[in-house]
């Protein structure tokens, strides 16, 4: 029988032939660990990296929390505050209804000449009175009219409510001359005879002005300016 030795020849030749390989694999094998060893440290420091910007983050985000609560709430802070603007806008409105028509009679009564009377009055609406009354000439007819409608044009003090009243519309509904008033007499207590008196009837308009706000002082422009943020007014 013949046999064939199919080994390489450096194998037949030298029992350390597998050693130049064995070398390279080992050169290779630490070459690539050198490799992967520096992209590990790469990725750890871009780990690390992530991770301090993260905390950094989560620094920034706690001191801002307390701020960002309080736009939680600005809405119903804002409700809350309107609500209180309409009640005191309310009270305001009501305080001055309910002396609205004491103040114009009160008109009524420091307007009117001397010889001027009154002989009846009523409020007919929530803003009108009608008047019945009696003067010695129609120059006090007119005197009395212009005199009503001067208050149209009268200076507004806030803290005086009658400024803030007047006759808005006078319309004379129609004179005529009498014999005599009620009250006159042709006595010589009383020298007139009731020659030349005139009845006349007024409708009155009521309405009111409402005062000019004060200017904002420097604080409260800021507030304005910032919404009323506390957190913005802090310098």
């Amino acid at each position: 029988m013949i046999r064939i030795n199919l080994a390489p020849k450096d194998e037949l030749e030298s029992q350390f032939w597998f050693l130049p390989e064995l070398f390279l694999m080992l050169i290779v094998g630490f070459v690539v660990f050198t490799i992967v060893s520096l992209e590990m440290s790469d990725i750890k420091d871009n780990i690390a990296t992530v991770t301090a910007t993260r905390n950094d983050f989560n620094e920034k985000a706690k001191q801002i929390l307390p701020k960002l609560e309080r736009f939680k709430t600005l809405g119903k802070d804002k409700e809350s505050l309107m609500v209180k603007l309409r009640a005191l806008q309310m009270i305001t409105d009501s305080k001055l209804a309910k002396y609205r028509p004491l103040i114009a009679i009160e008109h009524l009564q420091n307007l009117k000449p001397e010889s001027v009377w009154l002989s009846s009055l009523s409020l007919v609406e929530e803003n009108k009175i009608e008047l019945d009354a009696f003067a010695t000439d129609n120059i006090l007819v007119a005197e009395f009219i212009s005199s009503l409608k001067s208050t149209q044009f009268q200076d507004i003090d806030p803290s005086d409510l009658r400024t803030q009243v007047y006759f808005s519309q006078v319309v004379l509904s129609g004179t005529s001359a009498v014999d005599a008033a009620p009250g006159q007499s042709g006595t010589a207590d009383d020298p007139s005879d009731g020659s030349g008196t005139v009845r006349f009837k007024l409708t009155l308009t009521i309405s009111e002005r409402i005062p000019a706000a004060p200017a904002p002082t420097d604080k409260q422009a800021r507030i304005s300016l910032y919404g009323g943020w506390p957190w913005m007014q802090e310098s």
